[in-house]
């Protein structure tokens, strides 16, 4: 998928390749982003694990295995998205 460069946020700019078989859990993270809680200092909470439940059941993730893969998989992208905000909020001007 080609996207114009100034499409994604600049953090993003030198991100690896996706590989075809990651992308399902790519949208999935970005769809699920969407069902964090913000705190009220404007910090970003972790994604539900109810929301990664219910994502689940929609696309029928129901053997215990693939559920746990699934859920691994949205909650390492969302350690290393907390802890890319947690920086910039950290840096003068943010990103």
């Amino acid at each position: 998928m080609e996207h114009d460069p100034s499409f994604f946020p600049a953090f993003m700019a030198e991100r690896p390749e996706l590989w075809p078989h990651l992308a399902f859990y790519s949208e999935a993270f970005a769809d699920l982003s969407a069902d964090r809680q913000l705190g009220a200092m404007g910090g970003a909470g972790q994604v539900p694990w109810s929301s990664i439940d219910r994502y689940a059941d929609r696309y029928e993730i129901d053997d215990l295995d693939d559920f746990d893969r699934f859920r691994r998989m949205i909650r390492a992208q969302d350690r290393i998205y907390l802890e890319h905000m947690a920086k910039s909020s950290r840096q003068p001007g943010g990103e």
